[in-house]
């Protein structure tokens, strides 16, 4: 277990790092317009070293990491304009759920509800149910690393690949902007700028969905880890 919990640190740490090199190219193209992929490739060869990736590294890993509150606003906007989920319960059902089980009857059992009653129904009595969603995670997460910290482990890895998946879909669709703005400082166009501009584009789609399945996987271990962990210390 320890293991794990040691390992989470670097993993996040390359998760940033991954997350910012779109953004790292697309400042480098942004100084050094290529008209295609071999003259990228000869600017690569002549301008880099293994001190200067060394660098480059450590500045995408800044990047990665400063532009955490850009790319989850981003990552809002997207989720509303594509219709995507985040959660794995909604905080309308969670709500709903929570002021319908409140007019039960105290004595009803828990046994004769479905999976949701009973999960809400364990939330209300552990940790409470607040009015946002990030508020409730950060409660049952303090439960968890007292009850079921494996559990708590994998929401954490789920959340860092979430992270770098988001931190790739806001830099990719940085560069393709480059890509596009290149093209007109250039003064010419070809099949290959055109094919990277859609390209970048479709990658940080591609991005983005994973970063939201990411991110659902977190919610649904978060409460199932939590959902097991209260049931099993409810019993005897």
């Amino acid at each position: 277990m320890d293991l794990f919990k040691f390992a989470l640190g670097p993993y996040e740490f390359f998760a940033a790092i991954l997350g910012g090199v779109p953004l790292v190219l697309a400042i480098f193209l942004l100084y050094n317009p290529a008209t295609g992929v071999q003259d990228f490739a000869g600017l690569m060869q002549t301008s880099f070293s293994l001190q200067v990736l060394i660098a480059l590294a450590f500045v995408s890993y800044l990047l990665g990491g400063l532009a955490q509150g850009v790319t989850w606003k981003f990552f809002l906007a997207l989720c509303n304009m594509f219709d995507r989920d985040l959660h794995y319960f909604s905080t309308e059902v969670l709500l709903a759920r929570g002021e319908w089980l409140q007019g039960l009857a105290k004595d009803v059992d828990p046994k004769t509800l479905d999976f949701e009653s009973r999960l809400v129904l364990l939330l209300h009595n552990k940790v409470g149910i607040p009015n946002k969603m990030n508020h409730l995670y950060s409660r049952v997460c303090s439960y968890l690393k007292e009850n079921n910290r494996p559990s708590l482990v994998t929401a954490d890895l789920y959340q860092a690949t979430h992270i770098m998946y988001r931190n790739l879909s806001f830099g990719l669709l940085i560069l393709s902007g480059v890509f596009l703005v290149n093209v007109f400082r250039v003064g010419a166009v070809s099949f290959e700028q055109v094919a990277l501009f859609f390209g970048a584009l479709v990658l940080a789609y591609i991005a983005f969905v994973r970063s939201a399945s990411f991110k659902r996987w977190h919610s649904r271990e978060v409460l199932l880890g939590f959902y097991f962990a209260a049931c099993n210390e409810r019993s005897p």
